[in-house]
């Protein structure tokens, strides 16, 4: 696939982020002792969960989704825009998942197989790049289907949900985090930098009907996402480096105070979306 436009924003965007030595140094930092990696030192310290929320969100998630569906040893579960691939080795590490990543950037899903490996779990992930609008998957291949923080970027929504949809089984579930729009001028120095495309909550709820899903329930997250960015962005002032380090994290810096900006003093939402696959 070649690069498009969007991609090569997307890659410059995530690039900063998308770095297995930089999980690997702050592991190390925070472990006194020297012993093998696991799924849960990484996930649990939201090291390679880079969703909005990190782990603590990510538990959430899976908590309601058991209201609806369990999650269940085998079960296959495409996880969509899987970045550094931690929410995926949460789901194959805590309930047994079989799991497929697909990422739209090859260095994401790059870093996300290598720290697969290196904790063990390379037999019950697998991955793959490619747009999420045209899934290189038979029908009905999935149980559930995950995207966290990830359609925002997807401006061709009906395709997006049309393709999962396909793949999704009857009475499976779309399990979908996300910032709500309409994004208010707050966004504008994380709009700049990568596609933003948020719809509103009834004209997201639109998209996923219409393509074969039963909106199941809504739930705001902003309670849990808000502090977790705040929480981020002290991280990123306390580390402040110099030279072409520290302009990364400027960018970084500006993008989280963005959202925590936009989240909190402007009404804008967060919130996951679950939903069944119709027959």
């Amino acid at each position: 696939m070649g690069k498009t436009r969007v991609n090569r924003r997307l890659e410059s965007f995530y690039g900063a982020i998308t770095s297995v030595d930089a999980i690997l140094r702050a592991l190390a930092r925070d472990r006194q002792e020297e012993s093998t990696v696991t799924a849960a030192d990484l996930y649990t310290r939201s090291l390679d969960c880079q969703n909005l929320g990190g782990f603590g969100l990510l538990e959430r998630h899976a908590a309601l989704v058991a209201e609806y569906q369990a999650l269940g040893a085998r079960q296959r579960v495409l996880d969509i825009g899987c970045g550094l691939g931690g929410p995926g080795r949460y789901l194959a590490d805590r309930f047994g998942s079989a799991v497929t990543g697909m990422d739209v950037l090859p260095m994401r899903v790059q870093a996300a197989a290598t720290l697969t490996q290196m904790v063990g779990h390379g037999d019950r992930i697998t991955y793959c790049q490619g747009d999420a609008t045209r899934l290189p998957f038979p029908a009905q291949q999935f149980a559930q289907a995950w995207l966290l923080d990830v359609s925002i970027h997807i401006a061709n929504k009906a395709a997006l949900f049309g393709e999962l949809a396909r793949v999704v089984q009857v009475d499976g579930l779309l399990i979908l985090h996300d910032q709500l729009g309409p994004l208010p001028p707050a966004m504008r120095p994380a709009t700049r930098r990568a596609p933003y495309i948020a719809p509103a909550l009834p004209q997201l709820v639109r998209y996923v009907e219409g393509a074969g899903f039963r909106v199941l329930t809504w739930r705001d997250t902003t309670d849990l996402v808000l502090p977790y960015m705040q929480g981020r962005r002290e991280e990123l002032r306390q580390g402040m480096e110099r030279g072409a380090q520290a302009a990364r994290r400027q960018r970084r810096l500006a993008t989280i105070t963005a959202y925590i900006e936009a989240l909190g003093q402007q009404g804008s939402r967060t919130g996951v979306l679950i939903a069944q696959r119709t027959a």
